[in-house]
């Protein structure tokens, strides 16, 4: 069995959609929340950015088929008209590589692939 306590503070209603408007906003700028998407792909890893670790490899852009590396962030893969699960699973595997290669760094993977 699996137990949890949680204390929570009240807050006005106002205070609350502001807070959620100021995340919405912040999430929009650095989502690709406008595109289809396999979602945030990696784990951040050993306090590292996983989206700025494939940034750094020159990635953002780079496709596989009709998956591509968000130009937005960089941990996002975009599905593209015709996009294939083939097509993300080949990407993941060549982001995962390139960021060994470079940085010695194995990104594990956020999303479950059944």
């Amino acid at each position: 069995m699996l137990a949890g306590q949680f204390e929570l503070e009240p807050d006005s209603p106002e205070a609350i959609v502001k807070r959620m408007r100021k995340i919405w906003i912040t999430k929009k700028a650095s989502q690709p929340l406008g595109f289809q998407s396999a979602g945030c792909i990696f784990k951040n890893t050993r306090g590292l950015s996983a989206g700025l670790l494939i940034e750094q490899t020159g990635l953002k852009g780079a496709k596989v088929g009709s998956a591509e590396v968000s130009e937005r962030h960089a941990n996002f893969i975009v599905a593209n008209p015709g996009c294939t699960a083939r097509d993300v699973l080949r990407l993941i595997d060549m982001i995962r590589s390139r960021v060994g290669e470079k940085f010695g760094v194995e990104l594990e993977l956020e999303i479950k692939v059944w």
